[in-house]
């Protein structure tokens, strides 16, 4: 994922793909999800904690990045 991502794939995002965590997009495969690199994104460590927290939205953008977005 490092390779293919090279940064956090949030939207404007630019920390290096060596300080991010792999993120299982669609379902995390604690739930049955895929274990695959295809289904992972590399986030860095804020980001992956806005992907798991559910007073925000994640939005998959036709590049491959997450926006975040704070629910109101």
């Amino acid at each position: 994922m490092g390779i293919r991502d090279k940064t956090c794939r949030s939207e404007g995002c630019l920390v290096p793909a060596k300080w991010c965590e792999a993120h299982h997009h669609t379902l995390s495969w604690l739930h049955g999800g895929r274990t695959d690199t295809k289904d992972g994104k590399l986030l860095c460590s804020w980001h992956h904690h806005r992907a798991h927290d559910d007073t925000y939205d994640m939005t998959l953008m036709a590049n491959g990045d997450v926006r975040f977005r704070k629910r109101t």
